[in-house]
């Protein structure tokens, strides 16, 4: 078993799916568009994601655009949490993250023993990165 976190947009999930790949060294997988569909959709919609997948090491991110007229909320009950155990990568993809974004917590050594932050990136996502040390 495996979970997999499905990430929705209000219209900008390509942005978002082009900017993980490229700190997470990804790569993109399945881009279905709402034009590809063969159900009616508004003519602004059919370039927009309905599904696309992004992988990285053993991880899986899967993204969409939504349908037209639902308002997507990203709620604070969620962050995805990454662990590694490579300092210089765990600050670069925080510093990645937090750009256009806001740190809530700075990386930093832990009572637990390793560098942890968190940040919620330009697109709403919250995100915890910790790397054992």
């Amino acid at each position: 078993m495996k979970l997999i976190p499905y990430l929705n947009f209000q219209g900008n999930a390509e942005e978002v799916m082009n900017t993980y790949q490229k700190i997470f060294n990804a790569e993109i997988h399945d881009v279905s568009r709402f034009g590809d569909a063969d159900f009616p959709m508004p003519e602004e919609q059919k370039s927009k994601i309905m599904h696309a997948r992004l992988t990285f090491d053993d991880n899986t991110l899967m993204f969409s655009d939504g349908m037209p007229n639902d308002k997507i909320t990203h709620g604070d009950g969620i962050h995805l949490s990454l662990g590694l155990t490579d300092e210089a990568q765990s600050r670069s993809i925080f510093n990645q993250l937090a750009e256009g974004g806001k740190v809530v917590r700075p990386m930093e050594k832990q009572f637990w023993g390793a560098l942890f932050g968190q940040v919620t990136d330009k697109f709403g996502i919250h995100w915890m990165i910790n790397c054992d040390l």
